[in-house]
């Protein structure tokens, strides 16, 4: 009797459907963290500087952490702690 190979079942993280999922998720951290590093530089830096960051910097960060949450659904929830971690640092050392 022939046994039959059976497929490796796909990873349910890198099929398309996957990815989506995890550059929608995204949103949910990405939106508010761009958000709040943008109001921080405008708030403390921007005055000091003279130099502003423009309200469209933070749709320009949401599509990067969205393409990096496509591209690699694994690595960027790791990234969205180091950010939050930065955010926190700063906002302690504050």
């Amino acid at each position: 009797m022939k046994s039959r190979r059976q497929r490796p079942l796909a990873d349910p993280d890198l099929t398309l459907g996957g990815r989506l999922a995890a550059a929608f998720g995204s949103l949910f951290f990405s939106v508010p963290l761009a958000a709040l590093y943008w109001l921080l530089f405008n708030s403390q830096v921007a005055p000091f500087t003279g130099m502003s960051v423009s309200i469209a910097h933070i749709g320009v960060a949401v599509v990067a952490f969205a393409l990096l949450s496509f591209v690699f659904p694994r690595f960027a929830p790791t990234v969205f702690g180091w950010a939050s971690d930065l955010f926190v640092g700063i906002a302690k050392w504050w």
